[in-house]
C-alpha cells in the first residue's frame, strides 16, 4: 500500500508543477509568435513601400495618394500574418523642393502599419515603418 500511495503522490506533484510551468511556456510561445509575426509584416510593409514607389516612378504624371494606398494595400500580402486592413497608411512627400512638373525630384513614400500584438503583457499597436525614396523624372 505505500508503494501505491508514493506513486500516487509523485504523480500528483508532476500535474502540479506542470500546472505551474504551462502558463509560462503559453505566454513564451506565443510572445515569439508575435514577434515573428511582427518581423513578417515588417518585410511586406517594405515591399509594399517599394512596389508604390516604383509606380510613382513609372506613372510620373497618374500617381496621387489613392493610388499609392492602393498599390501598397495589394503588395502588403494576403492571410493571416499580415497587417489588418484599414491598419495601413501610405504617405507620400517630395524630398526636394523643386517644382514636380517640370524638373525631377525625389518622392518619399512612407508606409506605416499599426500591428496589434496579441500576446497579453506586450504592449501594443507596434507602429511598423518603412519609407522608399525614388527619382521622379516627369
Amino acid at each position: 500500500m505505500s508503494s501505491w500511495s508514493t506513486k500516487s503522490a509523485k504523480r500528483g506533484q508532476s500535474l502540479v508543477e506542470f500546472a505551474i510551468v504551462l502558463p509560462i511556456l503559453l505566454v513564451l510561445m506565443s510572445g515569439g509568435i508575435d514577434l515573428t509575426r511582427a518581423f513578417f509584416v515588417g518585410i511586406q510593409i517594405s515591399d509594399a513601400s517599394r512596389q508604390a514607389a516604383l509606380y510613382a516612378a513609372n506613372n510620373p504624371d497618374g500617381y496621387n495618394q489613392a493610388a499609392l494606398q492602393t498599390i501598397a494595400e495589394e503588395n502588403a500580402g494576403r492571410g493571416l500574418l499580415v497587417c489588418p486592413p484599414g491598419d495601413l497608411q501610405v504617405t507620400i512627400n517630395p524630398t526636394e523642393s523643386s517644382t514636380p512638373a517640370t524638373t525631377p525630384f525625389n518622392q518619399q513614400v512612407t508606409v506605416v502599419c499599426d500591428l496589434p500584438m496579441l500576446t497579453p503583457g506586450i504592449p501594443g499597436p507596434v507602429n511598423i515603418r518603412a519609407s522608399s525614396t525614388i527619382l521622379i523624372v516627369p
